[in-house]
């Protein structure tokens, strides 16, 4: 289902389940699918001393069959957190609202523009061993006339350099 108006980037609850799958990718996983599971809440982290209270995206990530499921938070006040994570390993993480007018890339910035906020959420992730960083970009777009969440991500390494574009349709609960 296509993301209703009311929902921005603002406020991202909800069960987002992962679109565009290619064939022979759909085809080694099965009946696989992918969803995540957000909650949106606005608290004081922990590591923060002056008890300012920051907005949290806790998301639950699913994959089904099997019921695999992995959680990261993002806590969007731009602080370096250390985490592990079972297939990244050890990384250090950051996130923030970031205004549109001032994503980097100018096809993802107009790809977002009409997404219903001024801002997106921007993460960096850094692997502590594998040298690698990512760049993700959140946010709501149109996608073939319907309105979509969507993750932009660029990951590079070296001179190498990877973006994907990962569509969730909303899951009515």
């Amino acid at each position: 289902m296509a993301a209703p108006p009311s929902v921005n980037i603002l406020d991202v609850t909800g069960i987002w389940i992962l679109q565009g799958v290619p064939w022979a990718l759909r085809k080694i996983l099965s009946f696989a699918g992918v969803s995540l599971h957000m909650t949106q809440t606005q608290s004081a982290p922990e590591d923060n001393p002056d008890g300012e209270k920051v907005v949290s995206i806790r998301v639950k990530q699913v994959v089904t069959p099997g019921g695999f499921s992995s959680e990261e938070s993002y806590i969007l006040d731009f602080q370096s957190r250390d985490s592990t994570v079972p297939i990244f390993g050890a990384l250090s993480a950051r996130s923030k609202y970031l205004p549109i007018d001032e994503i980097p890339d100018e096809e993802v910035r107009r790809r977002l523009e009409g997404g219903g906020a001024n801002v997106v959420v921007q993460e960096f992730a850094h692997s502590k061993a594998g040298d690698w960083v990512t760049e993700g970009i959140w946010g709501f777009e149109d996608v073939n006339g319907e309105r979509r969440f969507t993750r932009t991500n660029v990951t590079s390494k070296g001179d190498s350099r990877v973006v994907s574009r990962l569509v969730y349709d909303r899951k009515e609960e």
